[in-house]
């Protein structure tokens, strides 16, 4: 199977993206090659994408928005050519529009187009492919090796991946090795990785995440990758000791190591746990020089979260009265606050309010009120700082990270409020 561009392809793709050429106009180029060349390109240029040439995204928009006008407007005769029939459902797999291969599938009196193929993917591309499954698992292996073979394996595998996950990894491996280097092994990888991490699997999610280290942290996908990774150390506890997290992120150079153990340390001091708070941070420094004064604010104010019970209260006080707002994002300026409204109410003089226990519910109410409104300040901080930077992303692509990066500050909340009653229980404690 061919994955990657020829130069014919290549050319094409420089016409239609510069909108000139040396003798043919943009519009002739686009009329002129047949889509199995315009899907090469498309091919080539996505997988730039994953090996970190963001400056592809637009080209990658363009390109797609070109071949769909160009298959709305072809003629049917040109799918005697089963390249062509294979190109059309590539670019409906690849982040094309699905209404497309609708038309073509209704335009097709000649049988050029698998029926089964095209009603399993218009099934899943509409949202339905839970109601494919049966058939996936009987047409994919029919199409293995083949041009269109590991996208297929990755539609499958997508679409088994909440009720049978060990048939989706089995597809995903098969679509890795079908289709190395490009932005179907990448997806693979990474999604494999995701549904070991929540089994907590470790014997089979570390070659995972050494494969993905090694090979992609270039890719704008590589931030969920640190996710997956970062919720495998905190949500199994024990399952990834530092030995092993050490030996994954040596893979990845210096910057995306610091990055990923403050937000493992970012996790870990939430969740209490203090030896991989104090692991994590003590990496971020080590990674960081002199200049790097935001990392190395966030690791204090991790590990100082996190030492709150252990040490001197005023000691953590001032570490945290020294690490300036601008170092710190919305998230973290609540992290901060919380943990010196925790601090200062630990050694706070009980007035006589405090020994009146009618009183404490008026005073567990007002901390709180107080809470929950730092809580909802932070996340809307949080979301208005992450939703500019994704408008230069393809429309799909913008649509799941700006859902991504909701979640995101959904999940913030919950954690923050869920948090309450831990820091009121402490609050009981001290003041006892």
């Amino acid at each position: 199977m061919a994955l990657r561009s020829t130069g014919f392809g290549l050319m094409t793709l420089i016409c239609l993206a510069s909108g000139q050429a040396a003798s043919v106009s943009a519009e002739e180029t686009a009329e002129i090659a047949p889509p199995y060349l315009m899907i090469r390109s498309l091919q080539t240029i996505q997988d730039k994408v994953i090996n970190g040439d963001l400056d592809s995204v637009d080209m990658q928009r363009y390109l797609l928005e070109e071949i769909d006008k160009r298959l709305r407007a072809i003629d049917m005769a040109v799918f005697d050519d089963p390249r062509n029939v294979d190109a059309a459902l590539i670019y409906a797999m690849s982040g094309g529009n699905p209404e497309t291969l609708d038309i073509l599938a209704e335009r097709d009196v000649e049988g050029n187009f698998d029926n089964r193929v095209t009603s399993i993917l218009r099934r899943y591309l509409s949202g339905r492919g839970a109601t494919a499954l049966k058939q996936l698992q009987e047409v994919v292996p029919e199409y293995r090796n083949s041009r269109i073979g590991p996208y297929l394996e990755l539609i499958g595998a997508n679409a088994l991946m909440e009720k049978e996950t060990d048939a989706a990894l089995k597809f995903f491996d098969w679509a890795r090795a079908e289709a190395p280097g490009t932005i179907i092994e990448e997806a693979a990888l990474r999604r494999s990785l995701g549904i070991t991490s929540a089994k907590g699997d470790t014997a089979r999610a570390l070659p995972f995440a050494r494969r993905y280290a090694r090979r992609f942290m270039n890719s704008p996908y590589a931030s969920q990758f640190a996710d997956i990774f970062v919720s495998l150390a905190i949500d199994h506890k024990n399952a990834l000791p530092p030995d092993e997290i050490k030996a994954v992120l040596s893979l990845i150079e210096r910057k995306r190591q610091r990055e990923i153990y403050l937000r493992l340390g970012r996790r870990a001091a939430i969740d209490g746990n203090k030896p991989l708070t104090d692991f994590a941070s003590k990496e971020a420094r080590r990674l960081s020089s002199a200049e790097d004064a935001g990392q190395l604010a966030l690791a204090e104010l991790y590990s100082g979260i996190v030492n709150i019970p252990s040490d001197g209260i005023n000691q953590v006080l001032e570490k945290l009265a020294e690490i300036p707002d601008k170092s710190l994002s919305p998230k973290d300026r609540f992290l901060r606050d919380a943990a010196r409204i925790v601090a200062e109410e630990v050694v706070k003089e009980p007035g006589e309010d405090s020994l009146r226990q009618v009183e404490r519910v008026m005073v567990d109410k007002e901390y709180r009120d107080m809470m929950s409104e730092r809580v909802v300040k932070a996340s809307e901080e949080a979301l208005a700082e992450t939703l500019p930077s994704t408008q230069n992303l393809p429309e799909e692509t913008r649509k799941q990270a700006l859902d991504s990066r909701i979640d995101e500050v959904e999940d913030f909340v919950s954690v923050g409020r869920s948090k309450l009653k831990d820091i009121d229980t402490l609050l009981s404690t001290g003041s006892n």
